[in-house]
């Protein structure tokens, strides 16, 4: 019976000491989205989008230097493209809810100052895709791309950074590669997403 109580003590000690070290951060930043369409035929196209995420994480210690952070984020992303002197005009935009499942690599730097390294999946769901088309400054009716069915609002990225601790403030950059293509049609078109993030959290 002693050594079970001690067991258990152990255990619970050891969960406290875990959730001391857990931290959870709620951040921002700039989102930079790179479309390559491939069009049976004809080379690939590039789009870029801007736009902008914001979320929480929570950083859970695994053993010694290595942790998992999972999280979640709402993501926007948008286009304003032109061609043909401008008479020719593209409008996307794109919201997301993004869930991360990052493990990290930390080092302590300093006092109040730890560097890391991040890797893992992320899952994406989109929550709404709309273009609109204008020609002549004469623009066609607004389309949700979801709706037609050839656009999925699944995705699985896989990606990885760096980032900084200093005190309560985190400063990450990282990269995101997209898994799925996003079109399903079956007409040989590949539409797959990357992306590249930079940003500034509280740490909690």
């Amino acid at each position: 019976m002693k050594k079970i109580i001690t067991l258990i003590a152990a255990a619970v000690m050891m969960t406290v000491a875990t959730n001391s070290f857990a931290q959870m951060s709620v951040g921002a930043g700039y989102l930079h989205s790179n479309d390559q369409v491939t069009l049976k035929g004809i080379d690939p196209i590039d789009v870029g989008m801007n736009g902008a995420y914001a979320g929480v994480s929570y950083n859970l210690p695994i053993a010694g230097i290595f942790g998992i952070t999972p999280g979640i984020y709402y993501s926007m992303i948008y286009t304003n493209d032109s061609a043909f002197s401008g008479q020719i005009g593209t409008k996307i935009r794109e919201h997301y809810i993004n869930i991360p499942a990052y493990l990290n690599l930390g080092f302590q730097i300093a006092e109040n100052a730890r560097f890391f390294i991040f890797a893992g999946p992320t899952a994406q769901l989109g929550l709404s895709s709309t273009a609109e088309v204008s020609v002549a400054g004469n623009s066609s009716p607004k389309t949700d791309r979801y709706k037609d069915g050839n656009y999925s609002r699944t995705n699985l990225l896989l990606g990885g950074g760096l980032g900084l601790n200093i005190s309560r403030f985190q400063i990450t950059a990282g990269y995101d590669q997209g898994i799925f293509n996003l079109d399903t049609t079956d007409d040989g078109t590949k539409w797959i997403k990357s992306y590249a993030k930079a940003g500034i959290a509280y740490l909690f």
